[in-house]
């Protein structure tokens, strides 16, 4: 029986690191102005972009939530996906490359 009070706050506590880290990734992004220019200078690849490489990772989801952050001394698209059970999937992917960097 301990054994399974010890996995139930494990996974608490996960999911309390998860969303600590999805809040953060949120913390540093773009306003829609300065998300246009780093497009248009070819810093990063388009929106549409990085929403069809997320809907890839996570099949028959709907996109809820893409914004352009600062990670570090990078830019990384957040992309919030809700499945259809209800659950809420983050999707980060590389700014520069295009590429997933993370599924949670």
């Amino acid at each position: 029986m301990r054994l399974v009070w010890l996995v139930i706050a494990l996974w608490g506590m996960m999911g309390v690191a998860f969303a600590q880290s999805a809040a953060a990734a949120l913390k540093n992004c773009l306003p829609p102005r300065e998300m246009q220019e780093a497009v248009a200078a070819k810093g990063v690849v388009a929106p549409a972009s990085a929403v069809m490489t997320a809907r890839r990772q996570v099949p028959g989801a709907d996109v809820v939530r893409a914004s352009l952050c600062r990670n570090s001394d990078a830019l990384v698209y957040v992309i919030m996906v809700l499945q259809k059970d209800g659950r809420i999937v983050q999707v980060m992917i590389d700014g520069s490359s295009g590429r997933v960097k993370s599924v949670h």
